[in-house]
């Protein structure tokens, strides 16, 4: 206590020398501050403003035969089941938009058609962020729900300028739905809304059921899944690693049917055989056919029978068979007629009523209309039990590997068009491995501001030195006093530490003040942006900051640490002064 006594009472013995240099560092830590503050709240926008609306802070995404743009999955339950005893989801939403030529008044552009479920429940919390994030001029959110409408949608100011529309007006949009059909329809305006980020001005809001119907989505499937969740920056990563392995274990893809040849009919069990090359060559290795061929059956809609189930029917290679079976979700049965490409009549087929067909033509059968599950009477297939079979068998879907940051990402999805899988591929994702980038840059922005103020504060520590240098100059025979009546070298060279310490401590605490004064004065300038793409990095037309407690005590431990470990030379060079030499030092 004695030694923190004297070292604050130095400072004050010599007051303009501090203030001037405490000053400087003030000022140093008020720009480390808000720069810091600045690239926090660049982040917090691109991930919570933007990346949460477009991606969920988990993303499940489905993509059917490999079509990058086909993001479908045909029974959205399965999904909802792995997530429903999962605490830390508070919502999951539906994610379906689609690209779209919009027709206006004399003018045309593209659009983007985004369904919004508002028929569900939403926190004041979470509608607030609606409303910041999308500001109405004109309407209301549920404006969209209104049935006596022709497909009410909410457009962007810009947007609607740029066509020559307003409200109540009407626009015509050509599109192509899921699967790659040219459509045409009408939406209604009944809302208009500003939005400073130039990327989702060409966004237009649709009620989701309405987007479905214009996409041919029907009630039961889904695109992707966007989850909102509880303290993302905990929990995003192990969230999404526990839904990746509820989905690993995908069941196989079974159609029971009732098959119909030229004789007589019996139930079956269709299955996909994957038709890579290495799983073809396995399967001519299992196989030996008594009719057709190997080049038919891995054609574009090959089928294989086993010779009795052939017999049975009273089919053989080049004729055709009738299969019928029911629908998961459909009353009525689906029928279809099968062309045999090849009879096989010995070998380690997988069953004797089993069809195979290649995974192209059956995941088109199979993914189009659901199949029920057996019947009554009719034993469950289990490829567990097909020997080498189990691994040639087409399962669900595919689910891809997880990936941690956005170039392992982006070559997920390179692989699936390289690939050019078959069936349904899942990924599990959360935005910060998707948009690793944005911290990327946060990262260097915090380097730059770093560097910048580090630069800032080597001219001012040089000023510490020269100062600490002058201070135990003139105090030379103060030195060799309390060095005569007992002090100890390390509680001089202590003595000058906390000086040291007490001067850059001071100095933090205004430049923290100056740093929250000059972040409310500039967040209360208004811009207006105009097709400006600096206008996302806004809030309500205002400079966003978002100070964090880590980045406020890094900040102030670093400027601490760097200013006392200067000063230990000079402390230390005072402390092994002679209290002899010292007391006969003269100024």
């Amino acid at each position: 206590m004695l030694l923190i006594r004297l070292s604050l009472r130095n400072l004050l013995r010599q007051k303009r020398r501090n203030i001037m240099l405490g000053s400087a560092m003030a000022i140093g830590v008020c720009i480390l501050v808000v720069a810091n503050s600045f690239s926090h709240g660049i982040s917090d926008i691109m991930f919570n403003k933007i990346m949460r609306y477009v991606t969920g802070h988990v993303a499940i995404r489905f993509n059917e035969r490999g079509g990058i743009m086909r993001e479908i999955f045909r029974d959205k339950a399965v999904i909802l089941e792995a997530l429903k005893d999962e605490p830390v989801i508070e919502k999951a939403d539906e994610s379906i938009g689609m690209f779209a030529r919009a027709i206006g008044n004399g003018r045309s552009d593209n659009v983007i058609l985004v369904g919004v479920n508002t028929k569900e429940g939403i926190s004041e919390k979470a509608m607030k962020e609606v409303r910041e994030s999308f500001r109405l001029v004109e309407g209301d959110w549920k404006d969209v729900e209104n049935k006596a409408i022709e497909n009410p949608v909410i457009i962007s100011a810009e947007k609607a300028r740029y066509l020559n529309v307003g409200k109540n007006d009407v626009v015509r949009v050509r599109f192509r739905n899921m699967f790659g059909q040219d459509q045409a329809a009408r939406l209604t305006i009944v809302g208009i809304m500003k939005n400073d980020n130039i990327f989702m001005q060409p966004v237009v809001f649709l009620e989701m059921d309405a987007e479905k119907e214009l996409l041919g989505y029907r009630p039961y499937e889904t695109a992707s899944l966007s989850l909102t969740i509880k303290d993302p920056v905990k929990n995003a990563a192990a969230l999404a690693d526990r839904i990746h392995d509820k989905l690993s274990h995908p069941g196989t893809a079974i159609i029971y049917a009732s098959a119909s040849g030229r004789t007589a009919s019996r139930p079956v069990v269709v299955l996909g055989f994957k038709s890579d090359d290495d799983s073809e060559k396995k399967i001519t290795g299992l196989l030996k056919l008594a009719s057709g061929s190997f080049e038919k059956a891995f054609g574009k809609d090959g089928v294989i029978l086993p010779a009795g189930l052939a017999r049975t029917l009273g089919v053989s290679a080049g004729d055709a068979i009738n299969i019928r079976y029911a629908r998961k979700f459909e009353g009525t049965p689906r029928e279809a007629v099968l062309h045999i490409s090849a009879v096989c009549g010995s070998g380690q087929y997988p069953g004797q009523n089993i069809i195979l067909m290649k995974d192209s033509a059956f995941y088109d059968l199979y993914y189009q209309d659901l199949p029920a599950g057996p019947g009554p009477g009719i034993k469950s297939y289990s490829a567990a039990a097909s020997g080498d079979w189990s691994a040639l068998i087409a399962p669900e879907w595919i689910l891809l590997r997880r990936t941690y940051n956005t170039d392992d990402y982006k070559k997920k999805y390179q692989e699936i068009a390289r690939n050019k899988w078959k069936g349904t591929t899942i990924d599990v994702s959360t935005m910060y491995e998707t948009a690793s980038d944005i911290l990327k840059l946060e990262s260097v922005l915090n380097i730059i501001t770093i560097s910048a103020v580090l630069v800032l504060f080597f001219i001012i520590l040089l000023g510490v030195v020269n100062t600490l240098r002058m201070t135990i100059r003139e105090r030379t025979r103060e030195i060799g006093t309390v060095r005569a009546i007992g002090m100890q070298r390390s509680e001089v060279r202590d003595m000058f530490l906390l000086e040291t310490f007490f001067l850059t401590l001071f100095a933090s605490a205004a430049g923290l003040l100056l740093g929250f004064i000059s972040m409310r004065l500039l967040s209360l300038i208004t811009f207006h942006p105009v097709d400006n793409p600096l206008g996302m990095l806004l809030v309500n037309s205002h400079i966003y900051f978002l100070p964090t407690f880590n980045g406020i005590a890094g900040s102030v431990l670093l400027i601490i640490g760097i200013a006392v470990g200067t000063a230990w030379f000079p402390a230390r060079r005072a402390a092994n002064m002679s209290p002899a030499q010292a007391l006969g030092h003269f100024t």
